[in-house]
């Protein structure tokens, strides 16, 4: 579960292997500065253009990473392919005093290794995906799916066509489904915000809700015995 910080706009992303290299990318078209970190000369020199600064260095070297400042930057992601190396740069980390520490794991097993040496925040990426899209699969109506946190979920559905004609009042959604509206898309795509009771649906149109993942999956099971 990712705990709530400071804004976060610098990273160092340490690794880049095709999810290393994916997350520099997505981070530098969001305006934040990074900086690469890769022991392969190659993958740092491809990485370049996207990244603020881009380092050839071990990110099992505790002098490396002191020389780069570790401590400095508001996150700094392990996304190094090999679990051995990734558990001893995970450890010389925290031995540094970064603030928040980011780790991709391979398994479960590795996963708890990992939150054992401190790393703040761990994900298993194929796992991670693999759920969502069971969620997707298991609920048709879910066209989005964002986790918020490992107990909260933002989803969009598509509206049934028995809503069509009705107001969100009449629907009664947090009560009848324990979920809470957030906005409704017009036609899938006018952003109505902060809808109000008044608000009537037609057909086309999607709904943006937030809930605990046990609700969001009743949630999508019941919209889909809906016609």
């Amino acid at each position: 579960m990712l705990k709530r910080r400071k804004r976060y706009d610098q990273f160092a992303v340490i690794g880049l292997g095709r999810f290393g290299t994916e997350l520099v990318k997505a981070l530098s078209e969001s305006g934040k500065d990074v900086l690469a970190v890769d022991d392969n000369e190659e993958c740092v020199q491809e990485i370049m253009p996207y990244a603020t600064h881009a380092v050839t260095a071990d990110g099992t070297d505790e002098n490396a990473l002191k020389t780069l400042e570790m401590s400095s930057f508001d996150a700094v992601v392990v996304a190094i392919g090999d679990v051995q190396a990734s558990i001893l740069t995970t450890m010389i980390l925290k031995e540094l005093g970064v603030g928040f520490i980011v780790a991709k794991a391979y398994n479960d097993r590795h996963k708890k290794v990992l939150e054992k040496l401190g790393a703040d925040y761990v994900l298993v990426p194929e796992a991670d995906m693999a759920d969502r899209v069971a969620n997707r699969l298991i609920n048709a109506r879910i066209t989005d799916l964002m986790e918020v946190n490992d107990n909260y979920s933002i989803v969009e559905v598509d509206v049934p066509e028995s809503w069509a004609g009705k107001t969100l009042a009449e629907l009664d959604i947090r009560r009848s489904y324990k979920v809470n509206v957030i906005l409704v898309l017009a036609g899938g795509e006018e952003v109505i915000a902060s809808p109000g009771g008044d608000t009537v649906f037609s057909p086309g149109d999607h709904v943006v809700v937030g809930g605990t993942n046990d609700d969001i999956v009743k949630f999508g099971k019941r919209l889909n015995r809906l016609t």
